[in-house]
């Protein structure tokens, strides 16, 4: 049932009998209706659905319906408040305005994001300077240029450059530095009369004193023609070592958009060498991750060639250099010492993106493992409470790269071939840090969260967003949560449970401790959807959807706690007798555990995602002022609202911490030695 008004159209009904439902009957009308449509020369097609009705809104997704809008449903079977999800799809008839672009594989808009190009930068006369030998800021300037050769970004100057150099070299005197620079792409100074006032406002914000003095120096104005150009020019940013410019970095990028960084911004922040870490893939399998060594670089050009990687991208987007680098880490996955994963990216510029490189030898037995391992590893990689686009890079022959990132909220980048991106916010987003969320997302990929913090319905509730190329639409939170994931949105009513784990299991299925292990470890460590066996009773308390806050029992040396927190993705009754690899290699139990959790016939098997291990884990004093109960309730799983949910999460928010009162819960528990009390400067919730 539809109807037809020129230009759009309106989907009413569409109903196909129960004993043909699931063969793709409904997918074929809708299809037909396309094509008619199309040669009609109608624009678009809507259709309204009802936001919880989750399966009617995965067929209409899957026919490239986008949410355009929500709105108020009224009431319908007994329900006030229903919400209607209004969808539209754009077909291909000429018309004065192009589509929005929206797609249901990159519904974020991110291959217009301002980060997809790479970065251009120019660069200050000091900078050039510190090339020459025994200069402090050499090694820094070097990485620098090393960035360039990589292509993580390019580099370019000024003009004013050489017009400095002919003014500052003697008569007579050869300078090497003209001849070095002539190689790099000049930008002209603009000589405008926007351009000298351009000049006047920046003098203010540099050098303030003596710009009121009226005394600048011959070189503060030519540091602040190199900063006119970048501007007019539009650049992304000036590489420079002046103290002056430096200080005003934040200034300047609010003001004008430029980015003003040091040489040292190039380098690895603290180079420390990854620990080899072990996983106990199969029986007789076993992985090991570590960084690349001068040995193994060979090794590493012999698995690209391959994968037909040419050579000169080996060099260049893939780092497969001799010698030491210190502006990019490269690590090396091998099964039984047999190198089959490579993974690679620079040191990255802002806190808000990180671009890698990834390959696999997917003939391995161990290569869906390989890739899991050097995808978590890249997780470990963004900060937290901050977002940051992650993009990766695989040769144009790997499928399981590409495969297990999807799974994991990747999407393809439709700027570049064999590139996927991904936000990824590594944190817990609530109604306190909701505006800052929102600038750091947006300064990452462009992309803007409604300036209202929305009040939380259910979990398949539609969240307004804005995309990178300023289009609006509609994303579920359920999915919203899985494309910046390990992001929780704690949003006002959003209600959660807290469930028991102990300490022998805990350490692993959640590797909330901050020291390693020498031993391989279980291949839970490689999921990213994990699964809690519980009791059957529990069953009803698992809705999908629900923050899962992980309570660390005294027993066996725990530390009576909660300590992380997750979401449930879906629960189920599971036979004991039929409990095989699927349901136990995500979790921590082998099949002669399980009497651990009861000698029932069935077990509840509890799918989660998107774990955050707390900073600070909230102890069993400040559970019971929330109202959560003493420690031997905490031992069976309860539900909690969602005023429980907000002091769990964020006990800081709502008033200053005692500290004392936190160092004496530390003190109390039974503390692995290696874990030590917080200090008064760095208490967090």
């Amino acid at each position: 049932m539809f109807d037809l008004r020129q230009p759009r159209a309106k989907i009413i009904q569409i109903f196909v009998y129960s004993r043909f439902r699931g063969t793709g009957v409904g997918a074929r009308l809708v299809e037909e209706f396309k094509k008619r449509l199309n040669a009609l020369q109608y624009i678009s097609i809507e259709a309204r659905v009802a936001e919880d009705m989750a399966a009617s809104n995965v067929f209409w997704e899957r026919q490239k319906f986008y949410v355009q809008r929500i709105a108020p449903g009224g009431k319908h079977r007994g329900k006030r408040g229903l919400m209607i999800a209004v969808r539209s799809h754009e077909l291909g008839a000429p018309q004065l305005f192009g589509t929005s672009g929206i797609t249901s594989t990159d519904p974020f808009g991110l291959a217009f994001s301002t980060a997809a190009e790479k970065p251009t930068f120019l660069l200050d006369l000091n900078v050039l300077f510190d090339i020459g030998p025994r200069r402090q800021r050499r090694g820094h300037v070097i990485n620098l240029f090393r960035a360039e050769r990589m292509d993580a970004c390019n580099l370019a100057i000024s003009s004013e450059i050489l017009t400095e150099l002919k003014r500052t070299c003697p008569q007579g005197k050869t300078d090497p530095i003209q001849d070095f620079v002539s190689i790099l792409p000049t930008y002209a100074v603009p000589g405008n009369e926007e351009a000298e006032r351009l000049l006047s406002d920046l003098a203010a914000k540099v050098f303030p004193t003596r710009s009121q003095l009226g005394s600048l120096t011959a070189n503060d104005k030519s540091d602040l023609r190199h900063l006119v150009t970048a501007i007019s020019h539009r650049l992304d940013g000036l590489v420079t070592s002046d103290s002056s410019i430096l200080s005003a970095a934040s200034e300047l990028l609010s003001a004008y958009g430029l980015n003003v960084i040091s040489p040292t911004a190039f380098s690895l922040d603290a180079f420390l060498p990854l620990d080899v870490f072990a996983i106990g893939s199969e029986s007789d399998r076993i992985l090991t991750i570590s960084d690349v060594i001068d040995l193994d670089v060979s090794e590493i050009r012999e698995l690209l060639s391959k994968l037909q990687v040419e050579k000169s991208q080996q060099l260049t987007q893939w780092a497969t250099v001799d010698g030491p680098l210190s502006n990019c880490r490269r690590h090396l996955v091998r099964q039984n010492g047999e190198p089959i994963g490579y993974m690679t990216w620079h040191q990255p510029v802002s806190k808000s993106s990180i671009s890698a490189m990834m390959a696999v030898d997917e003939r391995s037995a161990g290569s869906v493992d390989c890739v899991r391992l050097m995808l978590s590893k890249l997780g470990e990689q963004t900060a937290k409470d901050q977002a940051t686009l992650v993009r990766l890079g695989y040769p144009s022959s790997q499928f399981l790269v590409k495969k297990e990132a999807i799974s994991l909220g990747f999407a393809d980048n439709a700027s570049a071939v064999s590139q996927l991106q991904k936000i990824v916010i590594k944190g817990l987003v609530t109604a306190e840090n909701w505006q800052a969320t929102q600038t750091s997302l947006i300064l990452a990929s462009g992309v803007r969260l409604p300036s209202e913090v929305p009040t939380f319905r259910n979990i398949n509730q539609y969240i307004e967003i804005y995309t990178a190329d300023g289009n609006r639409t509609h994303v579920p939170l359920l999915r919203l949560e899985s494309m910046m994931a390990p992001a929780l949105f704690c949003l006002p009513g959003r209600s959660g449970i807290i469930t028991p784990v102990r300490r022998q299991f805990s350490e692993h299925l959640l590797q909330h401790l901050p020291q390693g292990s020498l031993l391989p470890q279980p291949r839970v460590q490689l999921y990213q959807q994990r699964h809690y066996l519980s009791h059957p009773k529990t069953l009803s308390k698992f809705t999908a959807g629900s923050l899962m806050f992980f309570y660390e029992s005294q027993t066996h040396g725990g530390l009576g706690a909660i300590i992380a927190v997750g979401r449930v993705v879906r629960s189920y009754h599971q036979e004991r007798t039929a409990m095989g690899h699927k349901e136990l290699d995500p979790s921590v139990f082998e099949p002669n555990q399980l009497d651990v959790i009861g000698k029932t016939s069935a077990h509840t098997v509890t799918v989660f995602d998107n774990l955050n291990v707390l900073t600070t884990p909230v102890f069993g004093g400040t559970l019971r002022e929330f109202g959560c109960g003493a420690p031997v309730k905490l031992l069976s799983t309860q539900t909690i609202d969602s005023e429980q949910v907000t002091s769990n999460k964020c006990d800081a928010c709502r008033r200053p911490p005692d500290v004392n009162r936190q160092r004496r819960e530390w003190q109390s528990s039974s503390l692995p030695c290696h874990i030590q009390p917080p200090e008064h400067r760095s208490v967090k919730p």
